[in-house]
């Protein structure tokens, strides 16, 4: 509804501005059409009790003129210039000078830092046509209006008058412009003030979600840091005591364990090292990337774990850090999602990335239905499935034919 309003408002604007310039212009016209009376040899004069004026051939030129330069009032507000102009011809003729300050109220609006020029010329302008009306042939309608007098006639009263007209017309001409520019500058600071407010916001809301993220980071320090530091001591001290047996596995397993515990460890330290704002001088991790998959399945083999690995990487170095990323992160949280809730049972990795291609990770286990004891808040898939959308990829999780999939499929990006 709101979009389809849009061009009916533009469309009603219009019309209103057209409207109102042919109003304008047929009031200044008929305005203009009647003071060519003022111009000597447009029309003969006659007072008495019944006065008379009968244009001349000259006055009907001069009223076609008038109509003709009143037209430019179609283009006031972009080309104002044009306005002053013609209304500055109609001062010359000695016709009025309405149209000039038309033009000169829209020239104000259009160029405020040339006030002072344009408002000079404009006064000397429009003395000088009451001066020539004064002490000329020149004027009279006022008098042949109101007290049915022609030129020869005409009373210096109409001279003050005609004085004190000009200056009230100047007057109402300045004290638009000054509205005009007090209704533009009012609304360029309700606008400014807006934009501050919601730039305050910003900040606000910036200055919030950091404070969050401090919060979470120093939870995961004193909290998820401490245990696993605990995990990482205990895991030393086993593999210690299994070097001392006969048994190479269980000396092989407890340095999986304290390998996983470090490196659990160092994950931590990243993520909290990411969160925080004041981390700028610690030291900066390598980025997760599809480089470490076969750290990572070398690990899980070595801790016990039957991992079936297919992995085609090609143009790595071209890939989009977010989505070598995230690529990274599904395929480590599918792999622990499929040891941790089918134990013993062998996992199938699939990773194919190229450009051509896109990144497909597809992870696949038996459904055994055992309880392994570790605890499971049940934000891994939503994890997989968030980085996935995170990177406009798509993700199919679930049960099939007897067997649990994860299937990721991610869109190539280059590296910007």
């Amino acid at each position: 509804m709101t979009v389809a309003a849009r061009p009916a408002l533009r469309r009603f604007a219009r019309v209103g501005r057209v409207g109102r310039s042919v109003l304008i212009l047929v009031l200044g016209a008929l305005c203009d059409m009647y003071c060519v009376i003022n111009v000597p040899g447009a029309a003969t004069l006659t007072g008495g009790d019944e006065p008379q004026a009968q244009i001349t051939r000259l006055g009907v030129m001069i009223a076609l003129v008038a109509i003709a330069c009143w037209t430019t009032v179609f283009v006031r507000v972009r080309i104002p210039i044009a306005v002053v102009a013609a209304g500055g011809l109609l001062m010359l003729v000695g016709v009025s000078y309405v149209l000039a300050l038309v033009g000169v109220y829209h020239a104000l609006i259009r160029w405020p830092r040339r006030t002072p020029l344009i408002g000079s010329l404009t006064v000397a302008a429009v003395a000088l046509f009451v001066l020539r009306e004064a002490f000329t042939a020149w004027g009279g309608a006022l008098a042949w209006t109101f007290d049915n007098a022609p030129y020869t006639d005409a009373s210096p009263v109409w001279n003050v008058a005609a004085a004190v007209i000009a200056v009230l017309s100047l007057g109402l001409v300045a004290g638009l412009v000054a509205y005009r520019r007090a209704r533009i500058e009012a609304s360029v600071s309700r606008v400014r003030a807006d934009f501050e407010h919601e730039r305050a916001d910003a900040l606000d809301m910036q200055v919030a979600r950091q404070a969050e993220r401090e919060r979470i980071a120093r939870d995961l320090h004193d909290g998820l840091g401490h245990r696993l530091s605990s995990v990482a001591l205990a895991a030393g001290a086993f593999e210690a005591q299994a070097g001392t047996t006969v048994d190479p596995a269980l000396t092989e397993w407890a340095r999986t364990v304290r390998r996983q515990a470090h490196a659990a460890l160092e994950d931590v330290r990243d993520v909290v090292g990411g969160l925080r704002s004041d981390a700028a001088g610690d030291e900066v991790l390598p980025p997760a990337s599809l480089r470490g998959l076969a750290a990572m399945i070398s690990e899980l083999r070595a801790g016990g774990h039957r991992v079936d690995a297919y992995v085609v990487v090609e143009g790595i170095e071209r890939l989009s850090p977010a989505v070598d990323a995230a690529a990274f992160r599904i395929v480590q949280e599918s792999l622990t999602n499929a040891i941790k809730h089918a134990p013993g049972a062998t996992v199938s990795l699939t990773v194919d990335a190229a450009p051509d291609r896109g990144v497909r990770v597809r992870v696949e286990n038996a459904l055994v239905p055992v309880a392994t004891g570790v605890p499971s808040g049940g934000r891994g898939l939503l994890g997989i499935r968030e980085r996935a959308a995170s990177v406009d990829g798509t993700a199919w999780i679930g049960p099939h034919a007897g067997r649990f999939v994860t299937d990721v499929s991610l869109p190539w990006r280059d590296r910007p």
